[in-house]
């Protein structure tokens, strides 16, 4: 071999040999597997204060992870544990939800006066594979081995689903949070008005039925309000508190008439929640004064024992005044009037039903003011104002209805524009339940559906004429005049004849009226005598129906000013014995 050759090959060798060397050289560098997941990490922190002093049990706690190689999917959170621990092993015994927000309220379960708790955080990152199928806020479990605790009900068990890569994708260090807490008194207010924002009152005067309403608030947690507590008319320490749950927001005091009659000074009164017909009685609380100003203490007390500050019902006893009137007849008359003739029209009762009835109550009837306060105008706008007399009480359902079921018969006379929510919703209870009714009402000149509607709820009539209220208008069914002594015909032998009465000046009594239409489970009573009527202006069709009785004998309504009726044989007294003791069975 040449010197040549022999100097060639031995390059190609150093060459070959030295390639093998770089090669071995990078392949150490090189990693034979994979490297393992880096875990997340996570961080805690309060809006309140990183300090650990005491502090409220609703705290906004904020959170966020870190992931080294990777990202972080979402969050456990576990539910506040009343332990004492700073540093949380893995796996531990907690309750965590799942999350993906990096925030929350966290109201803890305080029971004491003051106590210790953990909040724990765990970051997971994108290896877990099992998220896709969690919802916001499912519940897991670290042990025996990680699972969706489906069934929430703290074990595994067939129905839960296992999560198996959730070990090796959560941070195992955590972050925990020790909170000592100490609890914040509860506080109560008495409800508002909707309309104007107003704390709800008691009229000024009740009879011995009051609805009262709340509602309380605590930094703790509502849920941990256990219970209210009121007492009537006693200032002292050691007040006759009335226990109540925590969960009732409104009560209803009832001194029905079978502890009422006869009594003087204080009674108890029964305590009933909910509203009518469900009403529940609770227990009865002592010291309702009768014929006198009455005050109402409510308090509200959680569960670690403190309680709220006490506050009144009439919300300022020293200006406002919560009388209470003990019932003293078998009739309630409601006044639905803002006229001057109101006190004529009351009168005008009281005679005819001692006259009808006499050595009985039913004369000396109690009268309850539903339009007390009211101007025509506001009268006249209540269904759409839904602005009512401030005898009126708010909780209509149930303080009216069972202030109506005190008395054995109520006579509601109205205006021409009656108050027809009080109406609808005390009335047509009233009746469901064994009371009896006289309505007596006119109408307004032009009709309004939406209050012949509501007139429907309760009062035995389909509709009312539509007629034109016009005295040139020929074969009307409406008017706004009536003359004098002009005949009220029974369409039945059992009730008497009526007549308008006369008047101090002119020839007719000024009020507007319209033919009215039964229902079918009615009957009527009365008609109008059209054939004396003047020719003109007053051409009526046929005789008008004004009165009817429904099948039941539990409702009169008469479309005409009542009390206007006594003239010619004066038979307004035999009407009354008529109604009350032949059609209501009264005595």
């Amino acid at each position: 071999m040449t010197k040549f050759k022999r100097m060639k090959k031995l390059l190609i060798n150093i060459v070959l040999v030295a390639f093998g060397l770089i090669i071995g050289s990078c392949q150490k560098e090189l990693p034979n597997q994979p490297k393992a997941n880096q875990l997340p990490s996570t961080r805690l922190w309060l809006s309140s204060s990183i300090m650990l002093n005491e502090t409220s049990s609703r705290q906004h706690a904020y959170w966020y992870g870190e992931d080294p190689d990777g990202f972080v999917k979402g969050y456990l959170i576990a539910s506040p544990e009343s332990v004492a621990t700073a540093s949380v092993a893995f796996p531990d015994t907690f309750t965590y939800a799942w999350t993906t927000k990096t925030d929350s309220i966290i109201s803890l379960p305080l029971i004491k006066a003051r106590s210790i708790f953990t909040i724990v955080v765990r970051a997971v990152d994108n290896t877990f594979k099992e998220n896709i199928s969690l919802p916001e806020g499912a519940s897991i479990r670290l042990m025996p081995q990680p699972y969706w605790d489906k069934n929430i009900n703290g074990m595994y068990d067939g129905g839960d689903v296992i999560l198996s890569s959730l070990t090796s994708s959560v941070d195992r260090k955590s972050a925990a949070q020790l909170l000592p807490i100490r609890n914040t008194p509860p506080k109560v207010f008495y409800s508002v008005n909707p309309i104007d924002s107003a704390t709800i009152q008691q009229p000024d005067t009740t009879f011995t039925v009051a609805t009262f309403s709340w509602y309380g608030t605590d930094i703790d947690g509502d849920n941990t309000i256990m219970n209210y507590r009121i007492a009537l008319n006693d200032s002292g320490p050691n007040k006759r508190w009335f226990s109540i749950s925590g969960a009732v927001k409104l009560i209803t005091l009832i001194a029905p008439r079978s502890v009422t009659n006869g009594a003087t000074g204080e009674v108890d009164a029964d305590v009933y929640t909910g509203t009518f017909p469900s009403m529940q009685f609770r227990g009865k609380v002592s010291g309702l004064k009768l014929d006198a100003n009455n005050v109402l203490y409510l308090q509200a007390r959680d569960v670690a024992g403190d309680s709220s500050s006490t506050i009144t019902m009439p919300s300022s006893p020293a200006t406002k005044k919560w009388f209470v009137k003990k019932p003293k007849s078998k009739m309630l008359v409601v006044t639905d009037y803002n006229q001057t003739d109101r006190a004529v029209a009351l009168n005008t009762y009281r005679i005819a039903i001692d006259s009808a009835m006499p050595g009985k109550d039913y004369s000396k009837f109690d009268i309850l003011d539903v339009g007390y306060g009211l101007s025509s105008i506001d009268k006249q706008n209540q269904l759409v104002n839904q602005k009512y007399g401030s005898m009126v009480p708010i909780n209509m359902n149930p303080a009216l209805i069972h202030t109506l079921k005190l008395f054995d018969v109520v006579l509601w006379i109205s205006d021409l524009y009656p108050s027809y929510l009080p109406a609808q919703i005390g009335l047509f209870n009233y009746t469901q339940t064994g009371g009896k009714v006289i309505f007596t009402t006119t109408f307004a000149a032009n009709v309004v559906f939406a209050e012949i509607r509501a007139l429907n709820d309760f009062a035995p009539i389909d509709s009312v004429s539509t007629d034109v209220n016009s005295t040139t208008v020929i074969h009307t069914n409406a008017d706004g005049r009536m003359p004098i002594r002009t005949k009220v015909l029974s369409l039945s032998t059992n009730f008497p004849e009526m007549e308008f009465d006369t008047i101090t000046s002119g020839s007719f009594h000024t009020f507007n009226w319209r033919r009215i239409y039964k229902r079918t489970d009615a009957q009527y009573l009365y008609r109008l005598d059209s054939s004396k009527f003047y020719t003109s202006p007053f051409r009526y069709a046929s005789r008008p129906e004004i009165g009817v009785i429904n099948n039941d004998k539990n409702f009169v309504l008469i479309a005409l000013p009542l009390h206007k009726l006594n003239g010619g044989n004066k038979n307004l007294p035999v009407f009354f014995k008529r109604v009350l003791m032949n059609e209501f069975g009264l005595n």
